[in-house]
């Protein structure tokens, strides 16, 4: 009974790892497939396809294949080069399915995070670090391991977007702009935690990085350098929801504000500065009000300038802004803007460049009846200096040096 019971055994196991090494046999035959096509030059619509089919296949018979992952980006990144539009869809499609077939493959949930990243999906990536929360669970320390870094590099990958979208809020509505500011402050902090609970970590058990996929390492510590690398940044964006949340008339401010950039640009200038002007009387101290009420004054006098209408209105138009931008460059540095995802070097070197191009265009239009020019121009030139300084990226400022370069003051 004994012999019969050990042979019994003896057999399962033959026929396990048969099956095992036949599963592998049959994932290197359609590996072996895609990669002929992947190494291919232009090879035809239909030969791709049938290699992301051939990946897909080999990953039903070995799903935490990272080789399978592997020639999946080559094929999609290949394909992509010789016109095929689909191709990264189809990545996605393998790599979704290889997660569902073995949660823990790794190279496929940090190609798939890339995926996201790279297109600013940030529900995708919301997707990805839920799920590695949940893998976090596991009592295995090594899964635990990956787990973190799988969530850290979601996580940090989607904060640069959520700022993006944030900033594109500021010229379009109030409330989008004051959810994704409270997403951006809880996102960042919880990627801050899962950094530090990382190097936690690796300080007690160096062990582990070395034991984990180099890739999804790699993933993680990026992002995480990105998502983390302004501290400055991150405290204005918890002191403006923070102030957004205790002090109505703050925020009351900010919402004008931000209807009153929406306005200015749809160009209804009046509109604009109506709201602008109601920001200020809840919350005067709101810099960034001041600045946008002189560029409504500026773009408007530079529109009827160029239209040859009323010259008279536009020069008010101009010396009104003139007096505005440089009551805002004078208060800068006292207290700054206080609506976030604009920097505040960015913010005081584009309120330079205002100024410059208001001088500019009041030049224009006064022509040879504008009193003190030689004042003027040396205004008109250390404002440019500045801006440049503050902001070199800024397309206004090096628009009007190239001008002044050729032309003159």
């Amino acid at each position: 009974m004994k012999k019969t019971r050990l042979a019994t055994l003896a057999l399962s196991v033959l026929l396990l790892s048969g099956c095992g090494l036949f599963k592998q046999k049959a994932a290197d035959y359609y590996l072996g497939k895609a990669r002929k096509t992947a190494e291919a030059q232009n090879p035809p619509e239909a030969e791709v396809k049938a290699a992301f089919a051939a990946i897909e296949k080999a990953l039903t018979y070995s799903p935490g294949s990272a080789s399978a992952v592997e020639l999946l980006g080559r094929l999609a990144d290949s394909a992509s080069k010789n016109g095929f539009t689909g191709a990264q869809e189809l990545e996605a499609a393998a790599l979704k399915k290889a997660i569902a077939g073995s949660p823990l493959n790794w190279a496929a949930r940090e190609a798939l995070t890339s995926f996201f990243a790279a297109r600013g999906d940030t529900g995708g990536l919301e997707f990805m670090a839920a799920q590695a929360q949940e893998l976090y669970a596991s009592a295995e320390p090594g899964t635990r391991y990956c787990a973190l870094l799988a969530g850290l590099a979601a996580r940090a990958s989607a904060l640069p977007w959520i700022e993006s979208e944030a900033y594109i809020s500021l010229n379009r509505a109030p409330e989008p702009l004051f959810e994704k500011a409270a997403a951006y402050d809880a996102s960042a902090a919880k990627v801050q935690a899962m950094k530090a609970e990382l190097d936690k970590v690796n300080a007690s058990d160096p062990g582990m990085k070395k034991s984990a996929p180099a890739e999804l390492i790699s993933a993680a510590e990026v992002a995480a350098a990105d998502a983390l690398r302004d501290p400055e940044a991150r405290a204005a964006i918890a002191a403006f929801n923070s102030r957004a949340g205790s002090d109505p008339a703050f925020r009351k401010a900010v919402e004008s504000a931000v209807q009153g950039n929406a306005a200015l640009a749809r160009r209804e200038y009046s509109q604009a500065r109506a709201f602008y002007q109601g920001a200020l009387n809840h919350y005067p101290a709101l810099l960034d009000a001041s600045r946008q009420l002189a560029e409504a004054d500026f773009q408007e006098g530079a529109a009827l300038a160029a239209a040859g209408q009323d010259r008279k209105a536009a020069s008010q138009l101009l010396y009104k802004a003139y007096v505005e931008i440089n009551a805002v460059i004078a208060g800068a540095p006292k207290s700054g803007n206080l609506i976030p995802f604009i920097k505040p070097r960015r913010f005081l070197g584009e309120a330079w460049s205002l100024k410059a191009a208001n001088l500019a265009a009041l030049r224009a239009v006064e022509g040879p009846r504008l009193k003190k020019t030689a004042k003027l121009e040396g205004e008109f030139k250390q404002a440019l200096d500045e801006a440049l300084k503050l902001y070199p990226e800024g397309r206004l400022a090096r628009e009007l040096l190239e001008r002044y370069t050729r032309e003159g003051f």
